[in-house]
């Protein structure tokens, strides 16, 4: 009988030592938290772990999560470079190194007697230091940003575990992990973990993964939220998930400087389109006088969704420096990444992000309303 990916994901977990975590550009709290759990599992099976996540900055609210300092923003020393010397004619005194200005690495090598020459010297490269990458919430490699673009080799010759639930995926990996139906990647990521160990979770990988599922149903108030998540998040909490801590960090712990920035995010609050579509403004005077930053908008998407419960599209538009940016948060059955293609977005179908350069605000407002109203009346 064939064994099913998640099957074949856990043989090829027990015969790797040194694993790579990948997470997108910009990921939500699903996939850091997922990412995390992962992280906890792999180091419980003695496995050499690294989670990598280009550019990433950890969100104040996101300090809870046990390992959360642990997510690199590269991969360094992918391989060594050996450089290799014949002792069979002769044997070595003395060995040093001198390095130049930064630019040029001397190496001095005494014999014991008799002398070296050219040929008794080779060079060669050591194998990856990682034998398998998992990628978690990303449709396709380009989505990894920096990470992938500079170690493009490394990931054409390691074997990938492909986790997400994005109908976008481009099915990249060896062995490919999609759950068109899964709520979150915290889910499908417990749903490895039992098969990997029997359900078995100790208090710190049950809070990380219910901090996933949380976020992505914004504390169960989403459309998206199945028996089967809920199920999964009651046998987490009975496992010791720290619900009161996800909640007070996610919801209840918010500094002023976030708060006034949300309700200037809300007193803006338009909708259109039968109310399918909902949508905000914020401008540099915003964050000024809020004194909040960008860090804050994942939140401020996150109270657009909760109170507007009909939308099947939020989009908040903000002033930087390089452009307008716009982020936006879909239902399953609108995918903002096909829409916004022309754009050139990042994220996945249900939480877009992409910047528009040359337009104000409204302008850019203008052109984004055009586009998504286009794409529903299709």
């Amino acid at each position: 009988m064939e064994r099913s990916p998640l099957q074949q994901s856990v043989d090829l977990i027990k015969k790797s030592k040194n694993i790579v975590v990948v997470l997108p550009n910009s990921p939500s709290t699903d996939a850091i938290a997922a990412g995390l759990g992962l992280f906890l599992v792999l180091e419980r099976e003695k496995k050499q772990v690294k989670v990598v996540c280009s550019e990433f900055v950890l969100p104040p609210s996101h300090q809870f999560l046990p390992k959360s300092k642990e997510i690199h923003t590269d991969l360094t020393a992918l391989r060594k470079f050996i450089i290799s010397l014949d002792l069979s004619r002769t044997k070595v005194q003395e060995l040093s190194y001198d390095i130049s200005n930064n630019e040029k690495l001397d190496v001095f090598i005494t014999p014991k007697d008799g002398f070296f020459e050219p040929r008794d010297v080779t060079t060669s490269a050591s194998s990856y230091e990682y034998d398998l990458i998992i990628v978690i919430d990303s449709p396709d490699l380009e989505a990894l940003g920096k990470v992938y673009d500079d170690n493009t080799e490394f990931f054409y010759h390691t074997p990938i575990i492909n986790i997400d639930h994005n109908p976008a995926n481009e099915y990249f990996g060896e062995i490919n992990i999609i759950d068109l139906v899964a709520t979150s990647i915290s889910e499908i990521v417990f749903e490895f973990i039992k098969e990997l160990k029997g359900g078995a979770v100790d208090e710190y990988i049950a809070t990380s993964l219910l901090t996933g599922i949380i976020s992505k149903t914004k504390s169960f108030q989403s459309t998206t939220v199945t028996p089967k998540s809920l199920a999964i998040s009651s046998y987490l909490v009975e496992n010791g998930a720290r619900r009161d801590d996800i909640i007070k960090n996610l919801y209840r712990t918010k500094a002023i400087s976030t708060l006034k920035l949300w309700g200037r995010a809300l007193a803006r609050l338009k909708t259109d389109y039968q109310d399918r579509v909902v949508w905000s403004l914020l401008n540099k005077q915003d964050f000024q006088k809020s004194g909040a930053s960008e860090e804050s908008l994942e939140g401020v998407v996150d109270e657009l969704i909760i109170n507007t419960p009909k939308a099947e599209v939020v989009i908040l538009l903000y002033e930087r420096e390089d452009g307008i940016k716009v982020i936006v948060s879909t239902t399953k059955a609108v995918d903002g990444f096909l829409a916004f293609k022309e754009f050139r977005p990042t994220g996945t179908r249900n939480f877009t992000r992409f910047l528009i350069k040359g337009r104000d605000l409204l302008g850019a407002e203008k052109i984004v309303l055009e586009v998504i109203k286009k794409f529903l009346h299709k």
